[in-house]
């Protein structure tokens, strides 16, 4: 099958389409680098989860375990781990997907045919991963400043600093043309750029709802029964529940890429009458199949 040209200008529709059929596409080597790569640390974060679940429902259906400052303080000590542990997956499932579309894009521009292993990508993300730490606690602390004030400044900067991730690792951008570079992407699309983010959601959220089925029905029958479900029950089900929505993660943040090249690629293209990194792509891929018939 032939590879996708990522740096393509598309329009808000054929970005859905591009990343629906890029997954497609490379379903079977991105699933199995995700499930080495990504499935560990949704297992870390899983086991705090289910531990803190049991204790809530412990407190919930035996209200004397409330007063208990021991079991309280554990509670809130494992919530926080929880919460840390559910944040710093979002941001490795992220690092993933980009640096998959990273090495996706220097197959593409070296005319590599071979399908992309698991070593490629974790060599990537191994590069990236401490100036992406940095870059990541940066932009979290703007959004959660500017959501101080009212909330519409950090969901502004939520909005305008989204492609941060994907110019660091997919152009080798430096901390300090991180910030610039995104808003120059965004501005003029700030609308459409959310707009686009919010239909990703979306799409993700419904696909992620029947991955919770399992955990809604011993949730319900927990609440129905008033009995505390099994270790088993809770463990299977959240498995369930979040290897199908972190997986899921990966779509939307293979979409945000795809935005990334199509706003490269525009704004390249006028202010430059040809976007330098597409020419150079295609004069690679061209040259290597002449080499290959040869």
């Amino acid at each position: 099958m032939e590879r996708i040209n990522l740096c393509v200008q598309r329009s808000f529709s054929d970005l859905i389409t591009a990343t629906v059929n890029f997954m497609k596409q490379e379903f079977v080597p991105f699933i199995r680098a995700f499930a080495v790569i990504g499935f560990p640390v949704i297992l870390i974060m899983l086991f705090l989860m289910k531990d803190l679940l049991l204790e809530m429902l412990n407190m919930s259906m035996t209200p004397q375990v409330n007063y208990d400052p021991d079991v309280f303080g554990r509670t809130m000590v494992r919530t926080a781990l929880t919460s840390l542990s559910g944040m710093l997956v979002i941001l490795w499932v992220q690092l993933f997907s980009i640096s998959y579309l990273r090495v996706y894009w220097d197959h593409y521009r070296e005319g590599i045919e071979e399908r992309i292993t698991i070593a490629e990508v974790f060599r990537v993300m191994l590069k990236k991963l401490g100036v992406y730490i940095v870059w990541s606690l940066f932009y979290g602390l703007i959004v959660l400043v500017g959501s101080m004030f009212l909330l519409v400044p950090g969901i502004y900067f939520g909005v305008a600093l989204t492609f941060g991730s994907c110019i660091l690792v997919l152009k080798d951008g430096g901390l300090g043309k991180i910030m610039s570079e995104s808003m120059a992407i965004v501005k003029g699309n700030w609308w459409r750029t959310l707009g686009y983010i919010i239909v990703l959601s979306l799409l993700v959220g419904v696909v992620a709802y029947v991955f919770q089925i399992p955990y809604m029905v011993v949730m319900f029958s927990s609440a129905f029964t008033g009995e505390i479900p099994g270790a088993y029950e809770i463990t299977f089900s959240l498995l369930l529940s979040n290897l199908g929505q972190y997986t899921l993660y990966t779509v939307m943040f293979v979409g945000i890429g795809m935005m990334f090249f199509s706003r490269t690629e525009e704004m390249e293209h006028f202010s430059n009458g040809k976007s330098p990194t597409c020419h150079q792509a295609e004069t690679s891929s061209l040259r290597n199949r002449m080499i290959s018939a040869a």
